[in-house]
């Protein structure tokens, strides 16, 4: 498992946090992980894919609090989408910088 996927899953340090707290920051921290994903890996030769993660991140923003609220089952699945997404995402990297000569 990746550091960004593991810091996506590690829910909060304080283990008195309320759970729509913990939850609260495990978005933020998507947003955050998926933004600076955006940043770091699309050239101008990918900006569409860049506008695609960055409008995601935008939507997931503006939803935190419905999120946070959400039942277990449903905020379980959204982690383990965002998750699938930024796993797809290194694997994409990895795979640029087989072929990228240095």
């Amino acid at each position: 498992m990746s550091d960004i996927i593991a810091d996506l899953l590690r829910l909060s340090e304080d283990p008195n946090a309320d759970p729509r707290s913990r939850r609260r920051q495990t978005m933020n921290r998507l947003v955050d992980s998926l933004l600076a994903m955006a940043d770091s890996q699309f050239g101008p030769e990918d900006a569409q894919n860049r506008h695609s993660i960055i409008h995601l991140t935008t939507i997931i923003r503006d939803m935190t609090g419905r999120i946070a609220d959400a039942d277990d089952a449903t905020f379980s699945a959204i982690v383990r989408e965002a998750a699938m997404l930024i796993r797809s995402l290194e694997r994409r990297k990895a795979d640029a910088a087989r072929f990228t000569v240095h």
